[in-house]
């Protein structure tokens, strides 16, 4: 990608982005010290998640995302984490336009709330193996597709957060400058679980993602295609194909992407 003409005074290829304590502060006005994660209010804690750098309509951005617990206002043991428990996910956005050397990243805005994500009190893990994936809308909204990785039960799952950058966002009926919009499965491994094959079929799949235009709709859709195998029957696997293709459509009613 490259650098803004708007970004003087230092070039983009240099100029390194806020810290994660930056974006933390920015976010929850409580000086973390520079940790990554740490306690903001009654016993919520916020971690710093991801952060990315990107251009729009030739102004360079970077905004840091971070999510954080729920307060906790009971009993010991009446705030345990179960399947269902997500966590809130926030941001903090900075524009490369600053005209001194030494801080070239000036700060636009945060907002404390810009969805629900995650299961068991925690947000997925970020997957560095994997690149996150941009596609512009006609409007000039960004959709940012972040690789994800979770494990449960023995299961590791692959996925992307879909994000979505607006920045008109005054002219928009909630005001938001970045929203979540839902989580796209692209593939899963069940090999910690399936002992070989003795206790349940060993699967493994890997996806892609692509963007697709929608008639009447500023916003994509999003396609996905798996190699592998997934299981057919009790006992039996079979290999992934064009056939299983699977296209996510963003539901105005849920504010997220999903399947048909």
């Amino acid at each position: 990608m490259q650098s803004s003409a708007t970004a003087a005074a230092t070039p983009a290829a240099v100029a390194t982005p806020p810290d994660a304590g930056s974006v933390l502060y920015f976010i929850y006005q409580v000086d973390g010290d520079g940790a990554v994660s740490y306690e903001v209010a009654n016993g919520s804690v916020a971690t710093f998640w991801f952060g990315h750098t990107y251009e729009v309509a030739g102004t360079r951005y970077y905004t840091g995302f971070a999510w954080n617990t729920p307060q906790k206002f009971g009993k010991a043991g009446e705030d345990e984490a179960g399947p269902d428990s997500r966590v809130t996910l926030s941001e903090a956005t900075f524009t490369l336009t600053g005209d001194k050397p030494d801080r070239p990243w000036v700060f636009k805005g945060a907002e404390p709330w810009i969805g629900a994500i995650g299961a068991y009190g925690s947000a997925p893990d970020v997957d560095s193996k994997r690149a996150p994936v941009e596609h512009r809308t006609a409007s000039g909204k960004l959709v940012l597709a972040v690789p994800t990785r979770a494990f449960s039960s023995g299961v590791s799952v692959e996925s992307y957060e879909i994000l979505l950058f607006n920045p008109d966002y005054e002219k928009s009926e909630d005001g938001q400058v970045w929203a979540s919009a839902g989580t796209v499965i692209t593939g899963e491994d069940n090999s910690a679980a399936c002992d070989d094959g003795a206790v349940m079929p060993c699967v493994s799949s890997q996806g892609t993602l692509a963007f697709e235009a929608v008639p009447g709709s500023d916003l994509p859709a999003i396609r996905v295609s798996e190699t592998g195998t997934t299981i057919a029957a009790p006992g039996q696997t079979r290999a992934l194909g064009a056939a299983d293709a699977r296209q996510y459509r963003y539901d105005a009613a849920r504010k997220a992407y999903v399947a048909p």
